[in-house]
């Protein structure tokens, strides 16, 4: 890079092999990069496939996950928040294809961080229970919000009257003509009230607000989903969470995840071009051919590859 004066002080864009732009007003030249990393390298590719389902979750959620971040650099959104958290979670692939047709697939995401206690989640698929306590009461047809409220504050000490309890279920399907995965998000809040007479289970969701084995929990069969409670409060104005994830109850997931549906979705895309005699081409792997000989037209036939 320079500096220079004189006749093409004032240029800026390319010329040939330069750059120039404009720089505390004198001209800096540059030379232009030509030789850039192949776009669809191996560890690019997994980028980019697992990329697209954590981007289809955040969109779905999204209406229900404003302030989900309790502390955030500033300049950084609760997306960016919700990638960070999930893209060293186990890698869901989706196909080109799929994603053109807006797939989803459910996947245990974090989908909230923050300073409270986490709710501990015990067991997984439909029946699964918190470890928040409701004492001998449990959770009926006449069970109202004050009897549930009450039950949860006297309980535990880690809940006080006016801490909500959210809860998330994404619920997976597939279309019968596309098989394109897809998924439906619903959500409700018990506000901990001890004045509310309305009945638990005519303005939450059922399943959601069961009592399993002495503690708030999951009951029933709600098929192929993901679901999770967060525990909120306010304090001063600010609002602080728990730090949650989805629990999976999803059979599906397995088919998008691992060797097979990475290689299916990287075709998709155009297979990586990584050369595997090139320095930089990424290759690590040996190879052989259907045969077992890695030499078919050589002329021992033999199976080991060497230069």
């Amino acid at each position: 890079m320079a500096i220079i004066n004189g006749i093409i002080r004032k240029m800026a864009g390319s010329v040939g092999d330069f750059t120039f732009k404009q720089l505390n007003g004198q001209t800096v030249v540059s030379e232009k990069v030509t030789n850039m990393r192949n776009p669809r390298s191996d560890g690019q590719m997994k980028t980019r496939t697992k990329f697209t389902n954590i981007v289809a979750m955040y969109s779905l959620i999204r209406p229900r996950l404003r302030k989900a971040f309790e502390t955030k650099p500033a300049g950084v959104s609760d997306y960016n928040m919700f990638m960070k958290v999930n893209m060293q979670k186990e890698p869901v692939y989706l196909t080109k294809q799929q994603v053109a047709g807006g797939a989803c697939v459910v996947a245990p995401y974090q989908i909230t961080q923050g300073s409270l206690p986490s709710i501990v989640v015990t067991g997984s698929g439909q029946n699964a229970s918190t470890d928040i306590a409701l004492g001998s009461d449990g959770i009926s047809s006449t069970t109202t919000i004050a009897q549930l409220s009450r039950s949860i504050v006297q309980n535990n000490a880690n809940f006080k009257y006016g801490d909500q309890i959210s809860y998330f279920i994404v619920r997976q399907y597939v279309n019968a003509e596309t098989l394109i995965p897809y998924a439906v998000c619903n959500a409700c809040a018990l506000v901990l009230d001890a004045s509310n007479e309305d009945k638990v289970w005519d303005v939450l969701i059922r399943n959601g607000f069961s009592s399993q084995d002495g503690c708030l929990g999951h009951s029933g069969n709600d098929g192929d989903c993901a679901y999770c409670w967060v525990h909120t409060r306010k304090v001063n104005g600010k609002l602080l969470l728990s730090s949650q994830s989805l629990v999976s109850a999803n059979t599906k997931l397995a088919e998008y995840q691992g060797d097979l549906a990475y290689n299916l979705a990287r075709s998709s895309y155009g297979m990586s071009d990584d050369v595997f005699l090139s320095p930089t081409g990424g290759g690590s792997a040996s190879t052989s051919d259907e045969n077992g000989g890695g030499n078919s037209g050589g002329n021992g036939g033999g199976g080991n590859d060497s230069l």
